[in-house]
């Protein structure tokens, strides 16, 4: 779900609430590819009644659904919310439009062979401005890609600053 829709803007943040250490939750984070936000506990209200279980929040903070994920209504709630921040009028949820990326999803590759897949969002001197396709944002030397992807970079923002 997580790869799946976090492109259309949703954000899943999972708290780990059965007292695991920070090492092995990150184990297992890492051993299945988890992309989305791992949290060690959650503090507030409890409003669960068992493992597994999801809340949903549309684009104003209310809460949408609270159940089972597994539950027909589960993802309904979630496209239903987010058909609400696409909605072009007439969204009460106060979000800007999206900002459109500089290049869009595609891998990359570092000087020392290691490759990552991002889209890049904006471009400061120097640095650039990634996001995983799970919305993860994160900053980045430009130096540290390899030449022909600091190439690319240049380009795509010389085109942007001629519109």
């Amino acid at each position: 779900m997580d790869r799946s829709l976090s492109k259309k803007g949703m954000v899943l943040v999972a708290p780990e609430v059965q007292g695991s250490s920070n090492e092995a939750i990150a184990e297992i984070v890492e051993e299945n590819d988890i992309e989305y936000t791992v949290t060690n506990g959650i503090r507030g209200p409890s409003l669960s009644r068992g493992i597994p279980h999801m809340m949903v929040f549309d684009a104003s903070g209310k809460m949408v659904f609270a159940g089972h994920p597994m539950d027909a209504k589960a993802e309904r709630s979630i496209k239903d919310a987010l058909r609400e921040v696409d909605s072009p009028e007439g969204s009460s949820s106060g979000l800007a439009p999206r900002q459109v990326d500089l290049i869009a999803l595609r891998q990359w590759t570092n000087n020392e062979g290691k490759t990552m897949e991002a889209s890049l969002t904006k471009l400061s001197g120097e640095t650039g401005y990634f996001k995983f396709a799970n919305g993860r944002s994160f900053e980045y030397p430009i130096g540290n890609l390899t030449e022909e992807n600091q190439a690319l970079i240049k380009e795509a923002a010389a085109k942007a600053a001629q519109q």
